[in-house]
């Protein structure tokens, strides 16, 4: 609409007629009519920007960083395991039948060494520093069993050594037992010295309903001299339920 050819007058009557309440000049008046066209026709508005600050709060961003598993941990985890389900089936293979009376008896033994050698392995994946351990000492164990039962030939083997051969051999099971213990103990050694202490939770239950993991020390209250029993590798605060002081452990 050509507001510019109308009067002021009918300029004014304009606004009355819209519900516009306007004063001043003819130009203020013209201004005023053709905002109220552009929001009537929804023509986009300018964006106005509020200064001095920020209309709401800023929610909060929590980052949480989850640790990454180490290699080395998982790869040698995995070799023990494989082991382990090698010396299991080896171990099995010996009750198919009783022929060879010596292997049959002891494929309980080679079992179990070889489910110690998969829990092991299984705690090495999980960057428990007991596994380490215990596949050491069962290690250790089928070393000492791989020397006493050494099969000469192949009709005298059993399910306790992977080696046969003449007395010279007896070297090289036991270099092959040391070796396998320096491989076992390099996270020791070049571990990041971020293992796992103890036990995973389903062992622990298992060790504390036993009385394996529920180890206990006796302290006296130093204010009234009640005796006081706490686990064993606690140490912090702990309070007297006799005299309610405060004590360090």
């Amino acid at each position: 609409m050509d507001y510019e050819s109308l009067t002021l007058l009918d300029l004014k009557k304009l606004c009355k007629q819209r519900g516009l309440k306007i004063s001043g000049s003819k130009d203020d008046v013209v201004i005023r009519l053709m905002e109220a066209d552009e929001l009537q026709s929804g023509a986009p508005q300018p964006i106005v920007y509020q200064q001095g600050g920020l209309a709401g709060p800023i929610p909060s961003v929590q980052q949480i960083i989850m640790p990454q598993k180490s290699s080395m941990y998982e790869t040698l985890g995995t070799f023990i395991i494989l082991y382990a389900l090698v010396r299991i089936g080896w171990s099995m293979l010996w009750t198919l039948n009783n022929d060879q009376m010596i292997g049959w008896l002891l494929a309980p033994v080679g079992f179990l060494i070889g489910m110690g050698f998969l829990v092991g392995g299984v705690l090495i994946y999980q960057e428990y520093k007991n596994g380490i351990y215990l596949t050491m000492g069962v290690l250790v164990l089928s070393g000492l069993l791989s020397v006493a039962f050494h099969a000469e030939n192949m009709s005298e083997m059993n399910p306790v050594t992977l080696v046969w051969g003449d007395t010279a051999m007896f070297m090289t099971s036991i270099m092959c037992s040391f070796s396998c213990l320096a491989i076992v103990g390099l996270p020791l050694l070049l571990g990041d010295g971020n293992m796992k202490p103890g036990w995973p939770p389903s062992l622990q239950r298992i060790f504390d309903a036993t009385g394996g993991g529920n180890k206990k020390k006796q302290v006296s209250c130093g204010n009234c001299g009640e005796k006081l029993n706490v686990p064993k590798d606690y140490s912090g605060t702990i309070q007297c339920p006799a005299c309610k002081s405060n004590m360090k452990v």
